[in-house]
This record gives structure tokens, C-alpha cells and sequence, in this order.
């Protein structure tokens, strides 16, 4: 197996042979895990300066949410598994694993593949809880795009609106001007300033520092729910970019879907509001 010492002083995993069952990141003899682990679960696909895409659980899950949906319709393969001593369920914040069926399994995020789309896509419910690993699981990842000869990075979340949209936008945060002209060409919102929090944030910063291409995509959302049509929006803002085909019909139903369930909040809503005024004009 092979590994590499990165300038912070961590071992940062290279590309597996093509005999992946017989790799471990595992440290055998001390039997503790590295901070950031990718434990590789197929020899490395033929794919040619890809995109990858990151989707992480975060405001309003529309990142996960729409790297799920991507993966799913596109048929992804298994590439690896992500894992670090600092994934941790929340809200407890306390280290621990999973179980299905009672088989335990350590906390993980995933990535997939597409040779067709030329596509890395990472998804997960899991970034971490302590600052420094945030930095140095978005360093890993980007040792994995430079392993594969990335051509660009999109990172994709939510923008906070505290209030529900019918029609949502999505903006945009580049690494360059010259990126962000580019991207205006698609409707996509830009804002004067503001932060980009988590790894779909530190990859922009790190990305750019190490010479790559990262697009950031933030789908509004009322931020307070899994918003599907937030995702939505963010999809077709993405498939359009990266040139792909891809079919949106289930998702654009999730959406309708919650645009129904929120009309008929606020009609109860009003409703209810109707019986408090006219029992306000009572005695």
C-alpha cells in the first residue's frame, strides 16, 4: 500500500493497487484509526479529469438530498468509504457506530462514481465536530481530486431563508471572478458578502489556495427542514453546468409534493386565525 506525509503532518491516503480487499488504512499496530481514513472498495475506475461533486449533509440536507438523488439516477458505482475519529451522531456530538439488522458498522460518508458522467460524487450525513477536522478531511479530499486529475469541484448546500419559497434561487461562490462570470450565465444569484460554513465552505478555501476550480452551489431553503425543493433547484442549476442528462421527474414530484403540504398548513393556519378573531368580538 501506498501513503504520502502531507505538509501538516498527517498521512494522507494515495490510490490502492488494483487488489483493494488486501488495502488497509487501519493502524495494525497501534489499532487506532487515522483522522481521515478513505478505505477504497474497487480498483480505480477510468475516468478522465472528472468532476467531483460534494454533497453533505448540512442546511436543509439539499446538499445530501440532491447528491443522493444524482447518485441513484445515474446508477453510481462504489468507489470507497470515508471515515475519521471524528464523525460523531448528532445532536450527542459522542463518538459510536451505526447498526442494521444488528450488524454494527463504523460511522461513514460515501463516494461513487460514474464513468458515463464522468463523475466523482461524495454523500453522507458526516463532516465532524472539531474545527481542525474539517481542514484536514477537506485536504484529503482534495488529495483524492489531485489523485484523479479533477477538473473542477462543485460543493453543494443550502442557503438559509427562514421562510418558505415557492420558488427558490440558488447562488453561487467561486474561487475566482472569472468563475463566477461564468456561472452568472446560468440565473445563478450572486451575494455581496457573506460565510460558507462546513466542508462545502473549507473545500472553497482550500480548493482555491491548491490551484483548483471550486464552484459552490447554495439552493435557498427555509433551513429548518430536509427541503427536496431546494435540491431540486440546485440539480438543475448543476446538470446544466456539468452538460449531463438527467431525469428530475421524482424529485420535481418530492417538491410539488411539499409545495401541497404547505399550502394546506397555511390554510389551516388561516383558518385558525379566522376563529381567534371572531371569537375575540364575543362578551
Amino acid at each position: 500500500m501506498m501513503f504520502r506525509l502531507s505538509a501538516r503532518g498527517y498521512v494522507a491516503l494515495v490510490m490502492p493497487s488494483p487488489c483493494p480487499s488486501n488495502f488497509s488504512q487501519f493502524d495494525s499496530k497501534n489499532k487506532v484509526m487515522e483522522e481521515t481514513v478513505i478505505k477504497y472498495r474497487t480498483k480505480k475506475p477510468r475516468l478522465k479529469n472528472p468532476i467531483f461533486i460534494e454533497g453533505l449533509s448540512g442546511v436543509g440536507d439539499v446538499g445530501r438530498l440532491a447528491a443522493e438523488y444524482l447518485i441513484r439516477k445515474l446508477h453510481g458505482k462504489k468507489l470507497a468509504d470515508v471515515y475519521s475519529q471524528f464523525f460523531a451522531m448528532p445532536p450527542l456530538l459522542i463518538p459510536g457506530v451505526k447498526y442494521e439488522q444488528g450488524v454494527a458498522e463504523l460511522l461513514k460518508d460515501e463516494l461513487f462514481y460514474d464513468e458515463k458522467s464522468n463523475l466523482i460524487i461524495l454523500t453522507g450525513y458526516y463532516q465532524g465536530y472539531r474545527p481542525e477536522n474539517y481542514y484536514k478531511y477537506a485536504d484529503t479530499l482534495l488529495d483524492l481530486c489531485a489523485e484523479f486529475s479533477v477538473s473542477r469541484i462543485f460543493t453543494l448546500g443550502g442557503y438559509t431563508t427562514g421562510r418558505y419559497l415557492k420558488n427558490p434561487g440558488v447562488y453561487v461562490i467561486a474561487t475566482s471572478d472569472e468563475l463566477v462570470e461564468e456561472m452568472r450565465r446560468y440565473g445563478l444569484k450572486v451575494g455581496s458578502s457573506g460565510n460558507v460554513f462546513g466542508i462545502t465552505g473549507v473545500l472553497l478555501g482550500l480548493g482555491k489556495e491548491r490551484g483548483f476550480e471550486v464552484i459552490c452551489l447554495l439552493g435557498e431553503t427555509h433551513g429548518a427542514y430536509p427541503d427536496p425543493k431546494g435540491a431540486k433547484v440546485v440539480l438543475e442549476k448543476l446538470v446544466e453546468i456539468i452538460g449531463i442528462e438527467l431525469d428530475l421527474k421524482e424529485i420535481k414530484a418530492e417538491s410539488d409534493k411539499l409545495d401541497e403540504e404547505f399550502e394546506r398548513y397555511m390554510a389551516e393556519r388561516l383558518k385558525t386565525e379566522r376563529k381567534k378573531e371572531e371569537f375575540s368580538y364575543i362578551g
